[in-house]
Order: structure tokens, then sequence, then C-alpha cells
């Protein structure tokens, strides 16, 4: 009698298999729709998934319901600015250990030192030197995704 392998053994391999193969997640937090839809393309042409919010409150919203793993934060959002974002993330321990990049046009002398108070881990300034992105997103999104931008 041949021997047969557990369902349970056969969905939690199943199970392992698409957890190595999800992508990482990046919420981009952006109140110009261009900017934002750029962005998105930009990143999930590198393999990346990409959740989108337009204002300060629907990014909070949306890191809560699906905790990415790494945050693009505009400082002039709508509703709640990125400096108050990033403090609201940090305030829940889901989310204390994603990385939160703060993404602006401001001289970074005018701003920086709040956004690293609130939580902030780096500022990227626009426009965005993309090579400066590439190396963020290198450094800071988990090594156990396969990333398209490192080949």
């Amino acid at each position: 009698m041949p021997h047969t392998i557990p369902k349970s053994a056969l969905l939690a391999s199943a199970a392992r298999r698409n957890h190595a193969r999800r992508r990482a997640t990046i919420l981009v937090a952006e109140d110009s729709a261009d900017s934002r839809e750029m962005m998105q393309v930009l990143l999930e042409t590198k393999g990346y998934d990409v959740i989108s919010a337009g204002d300060g409150i629907h990014a909070v919203d949306e890191a809560l319901k699906k905790v990415p793993d790494l945050v693009l934060l505009d400082l002039a959002l709508p509703g709640l600015d990125g400096v108050e974002v990033t403090k609201e993330l940090r305030l829940h321990h889901q989310l204390d250990v994603v990385p939160i990049i703060i993404v602006s046009g401001y001289d970074p002398a005018r701003y920086q030192e709040a956004a690293v108070d609130a939580g902030c881990d780096d500022c990227l300034l626009k426009p965005i030197d993309f090579d400066r992105l590439d190396q963020i997103l290198h450094e800071m999104v988990p090594s156990s995704f396969a990333r398209a931008c490192s080949a």
C-alpha cells in the first residue's frame, strides 16, 4: 500500500511556499495622483506589491489593515501630514519596525528633525533620485523577498 501524505502536511507545505513567494508590499502615501501612480508603476515593475493612499488618514488605515514592509510617505499630505502619520503608525506594535521614509520637496532642514523624532527611518528629497530609492529599497525591505531591482 503506497504511503500517503496527510492533507494537513500538504496544506502546511503549500502555505510555506506561498509565504516564500509573497512579494514585499510598499505603502505609497502621496496626495498627487500622478506622482502616486508613477511610484506605483515604478515599484510594481521592480517586483513589489503597492498599496496607495492619497491622504494621511487613509495611509494610517491602509497600514493598519495590510501591514506593509515599507512606507513611502509624502510630508505634505492632507488630513494628517507625514510627521503625524509617522507618529500614529509608531503607536501600533505591528508597525513599530516597518521602515518609514518621508518623501518631500521641502528643504530637509525644515522637517528632518521632527520626522526622525516621530519615528521616521530616512528622508528622500523630491525630485526623487531613483538610485537612492533603489538603495533604500535594498537596505530596508526584508531580504527574504526576491527583488527585481537587485538584478
